[in-house]
């Protein structure tokens, strides 16, 4: 539902005429924001966001005409991308070995859940099972005391997304040296286990892991999460604590700490780090969050303070970076892709389309003509918005 239209909406954003090809019943991404416990809106924001920029058409691609409206279609694309199961890409003969023959220039892409070998090849797989699951992130930010919230719909989607891009676009750049199309894939397997290379690399070369502790037993002070005076949570980055360490001290008022004997090393600061721990955690008690951004930015320390959706929403560096641009409607705005390239601007993004909204223009380009679009309407081969 996500994975696939989001690589195609990173297209559209750079220009391409995309066409979502959808069954007469649609996307079931255009209801996926009607799920329980899903934020509540009339608007398919889910649809939106990888939909946005495309036209669409909506198919029986059981039939024999809807499959040759397929075939017309696929005789113009230079890319097919497609989100479906080997089964259901077997019965209904679009392949890669059933296209290539027929379409030689054609860029075949598609993304699965495991990948094209191996027992699981056709099990259904969703983001949150296989990307955050089945990589070993979400078992790694599980508490030992209490149970994760729920993972962000298609928050493992959506980077496996920005892979299937890029493997297409390198389809196509080879495709320009050798006149030759080519299938690409990726898997959400693939992108959980590359997410969480650095730890999976470690297991690779026999590491030995740190036994998961709760908070009271942690042996480092950066790794936990502390409370603001106005009860926001702070999160400190100390990749390089030889250098921050000092500045830390700094900032949170107590540059005394920075020479204790019991946390002047890295080493003693694992020590000693239930005693830093308090300490820190009466620091940070003592002001708002509004005081430690301050103090923190004005001395060049990396922190966050989990923000909330609104506040995300009205992010100013965002802003800045273009990152939240409106809609060419002027209704909402969305969230660009997070590729940049200053040389190939990107178009301004559309609203999604509704079911079937262009397919009579659709057909036309394709030969069709409008007798012929009345009657394929008329028996339920297609389907149009409005119609």
């Amino acid at each position: 539902m996500v994975l696939v239209p989001s690589a195609a909406a990173m297209l559209a954003d750079f220009g391409a005429d995309v066409i979502k090809v959808e069954p007469l019943a649609g996307d079931q991404n255009r209801h996926l924001h009607e799920l329980p416990g899903m934020p509540e809106s009339p608007t398919a924001y889910s649809f939106l966001v990888d939909n946005r920029s495309k036209r669409a058409i909506a198919v029986e691609l059981k039939s024999a005409e809807g499959r040759a409206i397929l075939d017309r279609l696929l005789a113009r694309a230079d890319v097919f991308l497609t989100n479906y199961r080997p089964a259901a890409l077997a019965r209904l003969r679009i392949r890669y070995g059933d296209l290539a023959p027929a379409y030689p220039r054609l860029v075949y892409a598609g993304a699965s859940g495991f990948g094209e070998a191996g027992p699981e090849v056709d099990k259904p797989a969703y983001d949150t099972v296989v990307y955050w699951s089945r990589s070993g992130i979400e078992g790694t930010m599980f508490p030992l005391d209490a149970w994760l919230g729920p993972i962000p719909a298609g928050s493992g989607d959506h980077p496996s997304g920005v892979a299937l891009f890029g493997a297409v676009t390198l389809a196509l750049f080879a495709r320009e040296r050798t006149g030759r199309g080519m299938r690409v894939s990726t898997s959400l397997l693939a992108n959980g286990l590359w997410a969480n290379a650095t730890t999976l690399q470690a297991q690779l070369c026999g590491a030995t892991f740190h036994p998961k502790r709760r908070r009271e037993e942690s042996q480092s002070f950066g790794a936990v999460y502390y409370l603001t005076r106005d009860r926001r949570v702070l999160k400190l980055a100390l990749v390089d604590p030889a250098r921050v360490w000092p500045r830390l001290c700094q900032a949170v008022g107590r540059a005394e700490l920075a020479d204790d004997a019991r946390y002047r090393s890295e080493e003693t600061r694992r020590t000693n780090a239930q005693g830093l721990i308090a300490e820190l955690d009466a620091a940070f008690a003592a002001a708002d969050a509004a005081t430690w951004r301050a103090r923190f930015e004005a001395h060049d320390v990396p922190f966050a303070i989990l923000p909330t959706y609104p506040e995300i929403a009205a992010d100013a560096q965002a802003e800045a970076a273009g990152l939240l641009p409106a809609l060419a409607d002027g209704q909402a705005r969305t969230v660009d892709s997070p590729i940049r390239l200053p040389d190939a601007r990107k178009v301004p993004p559309r609203p999604a389309p509704a079911l079937g909204a262009d397919t009579r223009a659709v057909l036309g380009e394709l030969g069709y003509r409008e007798a012929e679009v009345d009657d394929l309407l008329a028996r339920g081969v297609v389907a149009q918005s409005g119609a």
